[in-house]
């Protein structure tokens, strides 16, 4: 599997690996796409590891099945 360089297209709330710690990634953000699980994303940012939900999926210029996005709205 390849990684994919995306920049963000808007503002998008994200978890840090692995403290579990949220923030937020500002549009135009430069991101690698380094895991595609579950209907949310693995990314790799300047200065760390972190996942972002599906529903934030438009702003990596990706999709996901709407079936993964509402199972990642549970969590």
């Amino acid at each position: 599997m390849s990684s994919k360089e995306r920049v963000l297209s808007r503002e998008v709330e994200a978890v840090q690996i692995p403290s579990g710690d949220k923030i937020l990634l500002a549009a135009g953000a430069r991101v690698v796409i380094t895991q595609t699980l579950g209907g949310s994303f693995t990314v790799m940012t300047d200065t760390s590891l972190v996942r972002i939900d599906g529903k934030y999926a438009d702003a990596l210029g990706e999709t996901v099945a709407e079936a993964n996005v509402a199972s990642t709205l549970a969590d």
